[in-house]
């Protein structure tokens, strides 16, 4: 009777356990799909990403988009355009960080996919009820180092196929054949030979069980695809589907396959988590080589629709990109969708700096090219920087940071954070012309370039980099270009009179104190402020007056340093 008794208590221990833990899981879902919704329309608080990882979907897709439609790594290094990829990715998924990284470095701005991308964004903006049942369930697919290979895994599944898979289905049949002499002759002797045939195939297994598991884990991010969009098609209460049709088709070819690679992968799952009537279950196929021949049925199949598997996760990365997007939209004071022309023209009202706290906005209409002078702090590189940043977000993500942004299809290439590079020898003047060379090159009759350049070949002497900064805005100014130039050289703006607008940035300076308003003005620059920065700085009154003196002469004629 004890003995009973005993048992029931360790049967409802054991029940009641199951509960707990399930219960337990469930709510610790539901609070991090609950947290998942009331993200959108904050900042994300991402400060960094491995680049390396959610860089492999572009390192495949770049090479199918012409260069002229994306921007190259001295433009996205220049830029700080890793600061804007973490600034708005609010994404739930690794699929949508690759999507938006990619997403990020074109500027194709007219085609059918940023089309597509736009109308997709607005209807997760207008949609709340669709966004906030399919932004958790994206979330579920998670962000798992192993996941960011999948973009690699799916461009090269035939590299991933187990090679010889004749000799394992071989040995499988040989196992079943080797019991017949054993049925046929009611020898259970014969059963020998079945034994070496079965050892022969756990030593195989075992083998190949540790690469065999590695596939496996990018299989489980391929099921993780595959049912996430299944939720998304299958839903009776979500719209995304009737109005974009972009997930059913594609995932009506795998509906089948969804149980064969849930099986194995589930079996692997278990192992590691000690499971020991799964264990059993996973040692049974081994004996069978079943998993091995069952993965080659799958990678077939994949194999034959890479297309088709490819698009859902691109879907899939792209829908989490479009509702990040929305929410990057719903998080800032001021945004606009952009307006496409066909001159070489670009009208900003209100422009800011994402990255700036408390930006100061900026109104301006620069046509075919402008020359920006002004002070030291005064304005200028955050100005032609917001510029750049919104040509390219109005181009890749249909968002402007300004009340408004006309500008047309263009380019953006950029010569602004050079620096000399050691390792290759190259000083900085010589890395500063190689940039200036691509801006140069990257030029065409087709479509426009945008190209910042910020303090133009500062890395030489006066009296050439003069000439040759005009000679070069000259020639740029002749082609299909929009050349919005920033410098101290305020030369310049009398050489290249008639060529290029002028604009400039100033500060107000007063005994104790200069403060900048960081707002853009038209004409050239009138006043200076580097010595009065030294003294704003407390520099030696020795200093200050030579320099001073040695300005005065520099205006009246050359200077005499050793006077």
């Amino acid at each position: 009777m004890q003995a009973k008794i005993f048992v029931a208590l360790i049967a409802v221990f054991i029940i009641i356990s199951i509960i707990s833990d399930k219960r337990s899981k469930y709510q610790k879902r539901t609070y991090a799909r609950k947290m998942v919704v009331q993200s959108y329309g904050k900042k994300s608080k991402k400060q960094s990403y491995k680049r390396d990882l959610v860089g492999k979907d572009w390192d495949f897709s770049s090479a199918q988009i012409s260069s002229d439609n994306q921007i190259d790594d001295i433009t996205w290094d220049d830029l700080e355009m890793d600061q804007i990829y973490c600034e708005l990715n609010n994404c739930k998924s690794f699929a949508g960080d690759q999507i938006l990284y990619s997403t990020l470095h074109k500027t194709g701005g007219q085609g059918n996919s940023y089309r597509s991308f736009q109308k997709k964004t607005d209807f997760f903006e207008s949609h709340p009820e669709d966004r906030n049942i399919i932004w958790p369930i994206i979330s579920d697919l998670g962000k798992g180092e192993d996941n960011y290979f999948l973009p690699a895994y799916l461009n090269n599944l035939e590299a991933f196929k187990i090679p010889h898979i004749e000799y394992y289905r071989f040995m499988r049949i040989l196992l079943f054949l080797s019991v017949i002499p054993a049925i046929v002759k009611l020898n259970y002797l014969y059963l020998g030979f079945t034994c070496i045939v079965a050892l022969i195939n756990i030593v195989i297994y075992s083998v190949q069980k540790s690469r065999y598991e590695m596939y496996l884990n990018m299989l489980s991010s391929i099921l993780g695809i595959m049912k996430t969009a299944r939720q998304i098609v299958d839903s009776d209460t979500l719209n995304y589907e009737n109005e974009f049709h972009d997930l059913k088709d594609n995932l009506s070819v795998f509906r089948k396959l969804l149980l064969k690679i849930g099986k194995p992968q589930l079996r692997t799952s278990a192992n590691l988590s000690g499971d020991i009537f799964t264990m059993m279950e996973s040692s049974t196929f081994g004996v069978t080589l079943w998993d091995f021949i069952q993965y080659d049925k799958v990678m077939n199949h994949l194999t034959e629709h890479q297309k088709e598997l490819m698009e859902l996760y691109q879907t899939l990365g792209e829908i989490d990109t479009a509702i990040s997007v929305a929410s990057f939209r719903a998080s800032l004071p001021i945004w606009c969708i952009p307006e496409f022309c066909e001159d070489n023209l670009i009208a900003a009202e209100d422009i800011y700096h994402p990255l700036v706290h408390e930006p100061v906005y900026n109104t301006a209409v620069i046509e075919d090219g402008c020359i920006i002078t002004g002070s030291n702090a005064s304005g200028k590189s955050t100005f032609i920087k917001a510029l750049a940043i919104n040509a390219l977000l109005a181009q890749s993500i249909h968002t402007c940071m300004a009340k408004s942004f006309i500008l047309p299809p263009s380019s953006v290439i950029t010569s602004m954070a050079v620096r000399d590079n050691v390792s290759s020898g190259d000083s900085y003047y010589i890395r500063e012309i190689k940039y200036l060379k691509r801006i140069i090159q990257a030029l065409n009759d087709e479509k426009p370039v945008l190209c910042i350049i910020d303090e133009i070949l500062r890395g030489t002497n006066t009296e050439e980099r003069l000439a040759a900064s005009a000679a070069i805005m000259k020639y740029l100014n002749k082609r299909n270009c929009i050349a919005i130039v920033a410098t101290h050289d305020i030369e310049l703006t009398e050489m290249l009179k008639g060529d290029y607008s002028n604009f400039h940035f100033t500060e107000c300076i007063t005994d104790n104190e200069i403060s900048f308003e960081y707002k853009i003005h038209p004409g050239p620059a009138t006043s200076k402020n580097a010595l009065k920065l030294l003294a704003y700085m407390d520099f030696p009154k020795e200093i200050l007056d030579d320099a001073e003196r040695l300005a005065s002469d520099d205006e009246s004629g050359a200077p005499d340093i050793y006077s």
